[in-house]
């Protein structure tokens, strides 16, 4: 914490704040993310004790572990480089630097209370319009055409499903899955999908809601630049319906998850008519848009919890049981089982 602060006090003028607040009287809150793919460190940075929060440090937990705060760093940059006057709806880098031997990034802060559960489940149809007002205005903003983006199929779907394949045992059920939605995904290799600066991880704690009423976005070290259309969106909603019905427990998690989007009855899929029409996605993409959703999201938590995408060394049997009792695995299986239900 006091690396942090000498750091800002040293640095105040040169990085033009004393707008802010006065740096003789700057405090921090530090905040440790507890889930278990956490990589960094947290630091709310008041103006004055008591004060809402002016500024955001990160560092990472371990000394030399930067890789997600270089990328996130990337990922906000990019992002404001796609507008003029960049986006008041999630954080500016301020600065990414090295002093005393950490790696400090410092954004702005954004105001808003989290997007908790019970905010959703008293307030459920602004929590949602204000998420897919959001998403419409950065997708449109940072949509190019896929024509851009060399080798995309490769990089965001077949090769991760083909790394992912080599961690599984040899007689692992998934594989044949893994085979099922490759094949199921081939038809969007031909497409002009519209790919999107996509969060991948559009939940909470990620959101604020905004005194306005507008979705305010944070955490942008898993955002991918040449990202899938859609998939943001099926990750927010999937919380939205977790919030609503109060889940807790696997069978309550798939439970929401099937009413927000499976049947005809299903609540969820204006929603995605609304934004597949506004970044112009072809309906016979959705279904397969969907599965890859679960897919690269697993694909991801398991990278993230674990080196061992660099060793090529396969799950242990510990990791590959918590994975199958996590549940999002829940989801993707449902997902992949039910995938003629839904009805875009």
């Amino acid at each position: 914490m006091n690396t942090v602060l000498h750091y800002l006090t040293q640095n105040w003028q040169r990085l033009a704040l004393e707008s802010l607040a006065d740096s003789a009287r700057l405090s921090c809150v530090l905040a440790t993310p507890r889930f278990r793919a956490s990589s960094h460190v947290i630091f709310f940075v008041l103006g004055q004790e008591g004060s809402a929060p002016v500024l955001v440090a990160k560092v990472p937990r371990l000394p030399g572990d930067h890789a997600r705060l270089d990328r996130e760093a990337s990922n906000l940059r990019l992002a404001y480089a796609a507008r003029a006057n960049g986006f008041d709806s999630i954080p500016r880098v301020i600065a990414y630097e090295e002093y005393h031997g950490h790696k400090l990034l410092i954004e702005t802060a954004l105001r808003g209370a989290p997007m908790k559960p019970a905010l959703v489940q008293r307030r459920p149809k602004q929590c949602v319009e204000a998420g897919l007002a959001w998403l419409l205005d950065f997708h449109s903003a940072t949509t190019h055409a896929s024509a851009e983006a060399r080798d995309w199929f490769a990089t965001l779907i077949e090769n991760p499903i083909r790394d992912f394949q080599n961690l599984l045992p040899p007689m692992a059920e998934e594989l044949g899955w893994l085979e099922e939605i490759l094949a199921l995904a081939e038809p969007l290799r031909g497409q002009a999908l519209p790919l999107v600066l996509s969060h991948e991880d559009l939940s909470h704690p990620n959101i604020l809601f905004s005194a306005e009423g507008r979705a305010h976005v944070v955490d942008w070290e898993l955002a991918e630049p040449n990202g899938l259309p859609g998939v943001d969106l099926f990750f927010f909603l999937t919380y939205i319906a977790f919030a609503r019905r109060g889940a807790a427990k696997n069978p309550e998690y798939l439970a929401a998850f099937q009413e927000a989007f499976f049947g005809p009855q299903a609540w969820a899929k204006d929603y995605v008519a609304r934004y597949a029409e506004h970044v112009r996605l072809p309906a016979i993409t959705l279904t397969p848009l969907f599965l890859l959703c679960w897919t690269r999201y697993l694909i991801g938590l398991v990278a993230r919890l674990s080196d061992q995408r660099e060793t090529h060394a396969g799950l242990d049997h510990e990791t590959l049981k918590w994975l199958r009792g996590n549940r999002y695995y829940a989801l993707w299986r449902y997902a992949l089982a039910q995938r003629r239900e839904l009805f875009w």
